[in-house]
């Protein structure tokens, strides 16, 4: 076993001030002041369902539930990886004492009675669901926990994780106790999933059991009704040929990913790069977003449902194999994706989210879309509300990254930081709305690597005066020595992506890293359903306008196209298929 060094890899590099004053920041700060804090105290039940799983009569409950509260610590966690928010801090740890007062003596953790702790089955009667995610929601737990140990050293929350822990392998893979296998809980794209946390608690711990947890956890995956996901990968099988290509399935392919950094096993790396690549090819919609009804079809043009987990849980994959690659091709899908699918998840208020984020139709709040996720006492959450600060917050976790030799900036939106290393990162400009950037680097002597994005054909890059034309998809590395000033100059020509099934005859219209479409309120009084063409040559040369974090590009003929994340936001009908008079390049 070779494991795999933090210097053959890239990571994120950690800041001790964060300022990012454009929409990434702003739409931050409304989803802290407007969803995150104050959560609790407006859903109670998102820890009464565990500290009255025993109490009579018992709640009505779905499956999946134990999911919430791990899933919100664990966006609270990146949103404030992003902002350093204080008061946001303060909250969660207030959050987690209350969470961990929840947990049983024998370390369990979720919200079903104690006759059904861990069976898959439970004693609330209910038509609408099999068996329970029991499993599943323990993992959620576990790895907002071990984010948060990571984070603050506390002590409690790396204990309460391996009492979790140790629940599991008194329960699982023991002969003493019966040798019950977690496959035995049946779903097993989601009761899977605790291979991940086991993994990264044997990182963090080197306490052998819980790897040897994981490796067993590891040969169920292949078994009947699994995913097979590492056979299929090493046969070169497109994702969603495999038996399990759900979105829940992709937390255990993070489980893989882990497994990789421990042991340096390559056939792990081949099927995390399989996995993440075959999505890209075949499942990846206009806006960047994962899935059509919950999983992988094989076709991005199919308009059925585009679930928020399902785009968060993808980009949460891309984020590992980045770390685990360097690959910059990952950073223009994760960059595509988070000012389209991820911020097009949310009002921008940040007081509400999608379950289904179309990409031509209306936004619908989570709460409106699957109510039958709402209970008492936790009327506003579901899988997804809890599930999108996620989305927003893993910006922090690419935007500025590190090697063992190099700092990496990835992200060019207007930002004053400043790293644990003490290096100062100055951007403006207004990016994305913006092409041109101005970057100051501070206190800082070693090699510097920007990105240059694959879809800026023609970029020039001036630093400390000297010009040059780096080449699309690279890093373009240069030498610091103390201070720099470097100016950007990004590609904007409009881009074309064709359509096809669904969407054929019709294309998606970009500029930089931002789809555009139009909405009823921008389609100047024709008929959304009845566009006329657009123009290519004007749509070439329109010049775009910013005003508010909004993006347009108005046009002769009456229309405006605006930027994905503001379509539809007042509830009115919007598309991002469009025709054009003439047919259009690819992107």
């Amino acid at each position: 076993m070779r494991k795999i060094s933090e210097k053959d890899m890239m990571n994120t590099a950690r800041l001790q001030t964060s300022h990012y004053p454009g929409i990434t920041g702003k739409l931050a700060e409304n989803i802290t002041r407007n969803w995150l804090i104050g959560l609790y105290e407006s859903n109670p039940g998102i820890l009464a369902m565990f500290r009255e799983r025993d109490l009579l009569p018992y709640r009505l409950m779905l499956a999946w539930l134990g999911e919430f509260a791990g899933k919100y610590i664990t966006g609270a966690y990146y949103i404030y990886r992003l902002t350093l928010d204080h008061e946001l801090y303060a909250y969660i740890q207030g959050f987690l004492e209350e969470l961990l007062a929840c947990q049983a003596e024998d370390g369990y953790l979720g919200p079903f009675s104690r006759q059904c702790r861990l069976t898959g089955s439970f004693s609330q009667k209910t038509d609408e669901v099999e068996g329970t995610w029991d499993a599943w929601g323990h993992y959620h737990i576990m790895y907002g926990l071990l984010l948060w140990y990571e984070e603050t050293s506390k002590a409690p929350y790396l204990q309460c994780v391996e009492k979790i822990a140790g629940l599991f392998l008194h329960k699982f893979y023991n002969p003493e106790t019966g040798g019950k296998r977690l496959l035995a809980l049946k779903s097993p794209e989601a009761n899977l999933s605790p291979i991940h946390a086991f993994a990264m608690l044997y990182r963090l711990t080197s306490d052998r059991r819980y790897l040897d947890f994981a490796l067993e956890v590891e040969k169920d995956l292949s078994a009947e009704g699994a995913g097979d996901y590492i056979n299929c990968a090493l046969d070169k099988l497109e994702f969603y040929q495999c038996p399990q290509p759900r979105w829940e399935s992709l937390h255990v392919i993070m489980g893989i990913a882990e497994l990789y950094r421990i042991t340096g096993k390559k056939e792990y790396l081949q099927t995390v790069e399989q996995t993440f690549y075959s999505i890209l090819k075949t499942d990846v919609h206009n806006t960047g977003a994962f899935s059509t009804e919950e999983q992988a079809v094989g076709n991005p043009f199919h308009s059925g449902h585009i679930e928020t987990c399902c785009v968060i849980a993808y980009d949460a994959l891309g984020v590992e194999l980045l770390k685990l690659t360097g690959n910059p091709e990952i950073l223009d899908f994760l960059e595509l994706a988070h000012y389209n699918a991820c911020m097009g998840v949310w009002s921008p208020t940040g007081r509400w989210s999608t379950y289904h984020t179309p990409m031509a139709g209306e936004r619908h709040s989570s709460v409106h879309d699957i109510t039958f996720h709402c209970r008492a006492g936790s009327p506003e959450l579901n899988c997804c509300s809890v599930n999108a600060p996620r989305g927003i917050g893993m910006f922090s976790e690419w935007a500025v990254t590190q090697t063992s030799s190099t700092l990496c900036i990835n992200a060019y939106e207007d930002a004053d930081v400043i790293t644990e290393d003490r290096v100062r990162i100055q951007i403006s400009g207004g990016y994305p709305a913006r092409s041109k950037i101005q970057i100051l680097v501070k206190h800082y002597t070693g090699k510097l690597a920007l990105r240059i994005p694959k879809w800026s054909a023609c970029t020039t890059l001036t630093a400390d005066g000297a010009k040059c034309q780096p080449m699309p998809g690279s890093y373009f590395q240069l030498d610091c020595s103390g201070k720099i000033c470097i100016e950007l100059d990004l590609d904007f020509t409009t881009r074309y992506l064709e359509g096809e099934e669904d969407f054929k005859g019709l294309v998606s219209i970009y500029r930089g890293p931002i789809l555009f479409g139009a909405d009823v309120s921008l389609a100047g009084g024709h008929d959304l359903t009845k566009l006329p063409p657009l123009s290519r040559a004007e749509l070439e040369t329109a010049p775009s306008l910013s005003l508010d974090g909004k993006i347009h590009i108005p046009l002769s003929c009456g229309i405006t196209l605006g930027d994905f994340y503001h379509l539809g936001v007042t509830g009115s009908q919007y598309t991002t298929w469009l025709k054009v008079e003439e047919r259009s390049r690819a992107t």
